[in-house]
Order: C-alpha cells, then structure tokens, then sequence
C-alpha cells in the first residue's frame, strides 16, 4: 500500500499546504493582469519580481523546488540521503527561460533534477517526468509503481514550473490565453491562465512507516494514463482517452467526494471533460477547478490541486469553481462557483494535455490500513523475445529512409525532428512486432531542445517579435509519443522521462513497471541541440522482466 507522508504547496498565495489551503477557503487568488512586448494582455499568478531571480548556486525554477521538498522532507521526517528514496520530478519546461541568455547546458531538464538530488545528498539518478499538463499525475503515478515493486521504501515527488516570456508567448501565439480571469466549464470562457508554483509529495510504503490508528492516511488507490490518438493539440471530441482512465481505475461512485476536474477554461478541454465524466457515469458527483485561483501550473497542477483535494475531504468541503457562472458545456455535470459540504471519503483527480495524454489517479483517506490497498494490474511473464531497433541517422538520411521503408504519412513533413526519429523507428520496429495496442514510454537527455531553441530564435528580437505556433508546439518532448499514438491509434498510455544521462537500469525499472499494464514501444529518443539523432527502441511484451530489458538497452545503448 502506498501512503502519502507529507506534502507541500509554495505558491504565490502561501508557502505550505495550509496557507494555500486558507487562501482557498478565504476566496483569494494571486492572478493579475500583465503586458507582453507585442502590446498585448495576458492574466496569470506569478511570484512578485523580487523573487524571480536566479543567483549563483540555484536558479529560480530549482530554488523553488527546493524550498518546496525540504518543507515536506522535514514534516515526513525520512532521510532524503537514503539510498531506499527516491526523487522524481514533474515539470514541461523547466530552467527553458535560461535560452535567452544562450544557456543551453543549465536549461536541460535532466540537469534541473540532478541539481536537487543532490542538494539532499540524494544517491539515486532522479526521474524528470515531462508529459505536458498530466506530468503531475504521470510523476505519481510512477512513484505509487516504484515503490508497489519494491524499488524504493520513499518518493519524493515534486511538481514546478515557472512562467517565463518563452511560455507565455507560445501560449499567446496559440490564441489560448484569456486577458481575463479564466472562467472554467462556463459558458463565456475565453481561455487559459498561467500560474506557477512548487508543489511536494513524500510517499511511502505502509510496510515501513509506523502508522497510529488515530492517524487518518491518504493512500494512492491507483492511477491510469490512456492516449486519446486524436490530435497533438487538441482533445478527443468524445472525451476517449479521459474516459477510460476513469474507466480503469474502477471507481465506486457512490463514495466519492468529488472529481478534481483539469478545467483550463479552454473551449475544447472543458467540454472533452464533461463528455468524458457523462460517459463515466460522473455527471451527478460534485466536481471543481482551481485554475481560476491559481491559474494553470502545468508541471505543478496534477501535485498541487491533488493536495488540495485532499485538504477538502479531510475538511468535509467541495471547493467552489472561481470564475464559473453559467454551465457553458454540452453535459450537465455538478459544477458550481458556491462551496458545498461532502462527508465523503475519497476523490479522483483527472488532467489532460498537449499530445493526446490523459490521466487520472484515486485517492482515499482511511483509518484502517489493514483492508486497504492500491489497485495493481496483473503482471503475467511473458516469453516472447524482446524486438529491438537502433537509429544514428543525419536529418537527411531520415528523410531518405521515411521514403524508402514509409511513405504514405505526408503528416510526417509537418512533425518537428524529434517527433520524425521517434515516428521512423517505432513505424519500422512495428514492422517487425506488430501489436494492436502499445503504450508508448521515451526517454532522452535533450527533452525538445532542438526546438525549444528553434522557438526562442522567433521571440529573440523585440523588433520582430512574432512566436511561433507551429513550432512552439513541438516544444513539449511528449509530442513524438502523441505522433506515434496517432499514426497507429494506440489508445493506452504514453509517457516522457528526461534522465540526466542514458541509463539502462533506470529505465528499464520504469519500462518494466509500465510492461506489466500491457506491451511497451519504448526506449532512447533523441535529437540534441546541434541536431545529431539517435533512437534505440525496444517492442517489449507485456510482463518482460526488468532484466531482460535492461541486457537488451545496455546492448542498443553502447
């Protein structure tokens, strides 16, 4: 059974879960209009400007982190150093502000981990989960798995992002931002907020915490990601891909509190979330989004409004939805701007995001941890052999290759370079293990950098400042799973991890883990900033061991 220890919120509205908690309950928010350099307005909570600094040791982005895990490091009261904990960290971008300045080495997402491991003297290489707006959920959903299978006693989870022109222009450039409060589910939204803050989960496994019977747990109860194989930027229409992860986690409606809803206050994602909770048979539980306090956090959203949501089932509450009015989606599901009361003793918590990614994950507060424990999908060994493919093509040669071993995908011209490697060799590794349903899990060290500095160069000169959309797009490296996922209409989960280097036992325990959901396209996926190319991929049948996996990426990893 997996347990949350202690958590934390540092966010512009309070530095621990219970100043945000009470901002929450007071009706506050830190969202304030701000100009960007085309003249135009945006709405977002952001840090005060004396804040945002980066100085000689940390930058903004991993203070933040910092100050957030150690909060919740020290109420926990485990050892950060042990070598039985283990960090992971959900972010989309990052130090990416660090681009203007030409930084390219401190901007990597893989680095960004490693400097807050080792701050606490951590020995393990920390896991960088960047899966677009689900990266939050998709983080503790890995860590419930690690420790289920014994890799670590503890995980720190820790979910941040922070605004910078990069991002917000790109949102910009989308037409996703509303120069107003947002107003989710209703019926003259306009658009998203951004928001930034730090958000911090410790987890562990019952077995090796000493556990009162007064003491009321939250335990994660389970976790799902599905692909919608719809879009890369836009929602299934039908809610397919929120739908069945609501599907997987087999929920007793009757017990919950209430769904934490994604609710960006976009056109599309809100009315996809509404299909998707009708079709669940949700319609009637009450539901809520925070984004109209805190804005959209990304990186932080899935860790910070689950913390949240835990708040308010231990305060009998249902928090009210700020900015709504007047429902404005095609289901009637229970949204309201006024707070209710529940009783009620366990919720879900459900985002989506770019790249067709869902995720969904339950929760339940209980005194009696011995009948309780985390839904696990059955891991059946299998004895098939693994198929694996290895890809060092110049930008040309793939191009050459699309044509001679494909060419019947003209969408392939449109994909950014990272989302053309990934599309050629899993196409090709899938001519030689074709299966109906694969997930999809890619790791790299780059992330997108290719094209995040493609998409900095648009927004570099003041003068001539016009974001790109087309590209700001394929700044998420979650992207070529999303290609991939559509091209062959997989519909299970796809996930991103940035390592700070490849490594073969780290990533075999994740692809290991995830194989005993179902079978796995997975591996090494990377175009560097000076665009060299290389994918090793493996077609990995549901329930191969980690071994096996890890002999075969230390052969294709060399």
């Amino acid at each position: 059974m997996v347990i949350k220890l202690a958590d934390n919120i540092y966010s512009p509205l309070g530095a621990t879960t219970w100043e945000n908690y009470r901002a929450v309950m007071d009706g506050r928010t830190a969202l304030r209009q701000y100009a960007l350099p085309d003249g135009s307005r945006y709405t977002a909570s952001l840090f005060p400007e004396e804040q945002r600094h980066d100085d000689g040791e940390y930058t903004f982005f991993e203070r933040l982190c910092i100050v957030s895990a150690s909060d919740a490091i020290a109420r926990a009261g485990i050892d950060p150093a042990s070598s039985r904990c283990r960090f992971f960290l959900s972010t989309t971008k990052g130090n990416v502000h660090l681009l203007a300045t030409g930084d390219t080495e401190r901007a990597l997402l893989g680095g960004s981990g490693a400097c807050v491991c080792r701050h606490f003297g951590n020995p393990n290489p920390p896991v960088v989960v960047s899966n677009a707006c689900i990266s939050g959920l998709s983080a503790q959903i890995a860590a419930m798995r690690s420790i289920e299978a014994g890799l670590c006693d503890t995980a720190v989870v820790i979910g941040c992002d922070v605004q910078s022109e990069f991002i917000i222009s790109g949102f910009q450039c989308l037409h996703a931002l509303s120069p107003d409060p947002c107003r989710p589910f209703d019926k003259d939204r306009c658009g998203l907020n951004l928001g930034e803050a730090a958000a911090t989960i410790v987890y562990s496994n019952i077995q090796t915490f000493k556990h009162s019977n007064n003491l009321p747990l939250w335990v994660a109860a389970g976790g799902a990601m599905c692909n919608d194989a719809n879009h890369i930027s836009g929602p299934s229409r039908t809610g397919e891909g929120s739908y069945r992860c609501l599907q997987a986690l087999d929920l007793d409606r009757e017990q919950l509190a209430f769904v934490s809803v994604h609710g960006t206050s976009t056109l599309y994602n809100d009315e996809m979330e509404s299909i998707a909770l009708d079709r669940a048979g949700l319609s009637g539980v009450p539901m809520f989004s925070l984004k109209g306090i805190y804005g959209h956090t990304m990186g932080a959203a899935g860790v910070l409004e689950t913390i949240l949501s835990m708040q308010a089932v231990e305060h009998g509450v249902v928090y009210g939805t700020r900015g709504f009015d007047t429902l404005g989606v095609s289901r009637q599901v229970s949204v309201s701007a006024e707070m209710r009361t529940t009783d009620k003793q366990s919720f879900v918590k459900l985002l989506s995001g770019f790249g067709g990614c869902n995720a969904a994950m339950k929760f339940r507060l209980t005194r009696d941890t011995s009948s309780t424990s985390a839904t696990s999908a059955p891991s059946t060994t299998s004895s098939t052999s693994l198929t694996s493919l290895k890809l060092t093509p110049t930008a040309e040669e793939l191009v050459d290759l699309y044509r001679s071993e494909l060419g019947d995908y003209p969408k392939f011209f449109k994909m950014d370079p990272l989302s053309r490697l990934g599309f050629v060799a899993s196409e090709m590794l899938l001519k030689k293990s074709p299966v109906a349903d694969y997930g999809v899990l890619l790791f790299n060290h780059s992330s997108s950098m290719a094209d995040d500095m493609a998409f900095q160069a648009t927004i570099q000169e003041k003068d001539n400042w016009f974001p790109s959309p087309a590209l700001f797009v394929y700044t998420l490296p979650n992207i070529v799973t999303g290609e991939i996922a559509i091209r062959n209409h997989f519909q299970t989960e796809t996930n991103f991890m940035v390592l700070d280097a490849p490594r073969p036992g780290i990533m075999a325990e994740q692809i290991a883990l995830a194989a005993r959901r179902g079978p796995q396209i997975a591996g090494w996926c990377e175009v560097d900033a000076a665009g060299n190319n290389m994918a090793a991929l493996i077609a990995v049948p549901q329930g191969t061991p980690k071994e096996t996996i890890e002999k075969e990426l230390y052969t294709l990893l060399k």
